[in-house]
């Protein structure tokens, strides 16, 4: 070998080399868990962000501020000589973060991961709860929700289902540069309900998605979800005890839990009757359907510019946005309906999905 060639074969394998140092320290983050009591500013301060440097991070995007973590999504951490860089994720959307500290400088906003996405199966039987069924299988309170938001409208209680009762389901797994960052959503899902095993799928939608099996088209319910997407936070309780007073006071509704911003939807024809804001309800909006029939949207963060009292809607129509306004701990629509001046569960009385998701289902079905 002449020393010419000797050189050219050094200058590769330290150019090869020096690429891998860099590319494997460009992709060394080390996932971390989301522990009890975190939040973003704790997790900044933990990871050596000044104060005035966490100050510099949430006011650079509104959605940071209001980034939603739970104890089953990670953030991902990288460390290198006078730089670290953090990537949150948050839980109920696909929103992703880069937060960068270089040099004494600070850069945060959003990106778009790329994720690789696994599917896992899990399968069980129904032994107690269902979250007690679920967790021990599956240590997600995401999930183990999620699988009950898909029959939400298919039982009074899940306390009537029959100990034994088989369930499968199948679930994303999200990964961000080789790690595990946080799980996605249920695709199918599959419960016996009186000896008859209900199968569901996750139905995709521009606007959000919703659990659907053909049956569900059937229903003869007056009114249509009044959000794209179907996230039970609390179901109709006559006993609940409040989060905030701390008292038992009935839960004369049920919560839709979604980001701060998405639309709320008229849930049927109907006519605005009131609207405005007070001390628990926050911002609200009541439309009278036909025979006297009422429905009302609470904790509203807007309320739609073109309402007026006696303006007349359509099923669908943008009403407003959900908020967290009046008593409120975190950002949902609680939807009420008054039937024969009572209230009463509007699970039993709604379609599990919107109105503009009617054509995309019936045309599935059609193709079935």
């Amino acid at each position: 070998m002449n020393q010419h060639l000797a050189r050219i074969i050094c200058t590769v394998i330290l150019v090869v080399t020096y690429y891998q140092s860099v590319h494997a320290n460009a992709n060394n983050f080390t996932a971390k868990q989301i522990r009890s009591g975190d939040n973003l500013i704790s997790i900044l301060r933990n990871n050596g962000f000044t104060a005035r440097e966490r100050e510099s991070v949430l006011a650079s995007d509104v959605g940071l501020r209001r980034l939603f973590l739970t104890l089953d999504t990670k953030y991902l951490v990288r460390k290198a000589s006078g730089e670290i860089e953090l990537r949150m994720f948050d839980s109920q959307t696909s929103d992703a973060f880069r937060i960068l500290k270089k040099n004494g400088k600070v850069q945060a906003g959003q990106y778009n991961p790329k994720f690789k996405t696994n599917v896992l199966r899990i399968d069980g039987k129904v032994h107690g709860s269902i979250l007690g069924s679920i967790l021990p299988k599956l240590n997600s309170n995401w999930v183990a929700t999620r699988f009950m938001d898909a029959y939400a409208f298919d039982l009074k209680s899940f306390r009537g289902l029959r100990r034994g009762a088989p369930f499968w389901f199948t679930v994303e797994k999200k990964y961000e540069e080789g790690q595990f960052v946080k799980y996605g959503e249920i695709l199918q899902a599959s419960l016996e309900i009186d000896g008859e095993q209900v199968h569901k799928k996750f139905v995709k939608s521009k606007y959000g998605g919703v659990f659907f099996n053909d049956q569900d088209l059937q229903e003869k319910r007056a009114f249509y979800a009044p959000v794209n997407y179907i996230k039970i936070a609390s179901r109709f309780q006559p006993n609940r005890l409040h989060p905030i007073t701390k008292r038992k006071t009935p839960h004369l509704g049920v919560d839709f839990e979604l980001p701060i911003g998405e639309p709320v939807l008229a849930a049927r024809k109907g006519i605005v009757v009131r609207y405005g804001h007070n001390r628990a309800a926050g911002n609200y909006i009541v439309l009278r359907h036909a025979h006297g029939v009422e429905s009302a949207y609470n904790h509203l963060y807007k309320i739609d510019r073109r309402i007026k009292q006696g303006l007349q809607l359509a099923p669908g129509d943008k009403i407003g946005e959900v908020g967290c306004t009046g008593y409120c701990t975190r950002a949902h629509l609680h939807f009420a309906i008054k039937l024969n001046g009572r209230m009463v569960d509007p699970l039993k009385y709604i379609k599990p999905y919107p109105k503009n998701m009617h054509q995309v289902l019936a045309s599935q079905v059609a193709q079935n």
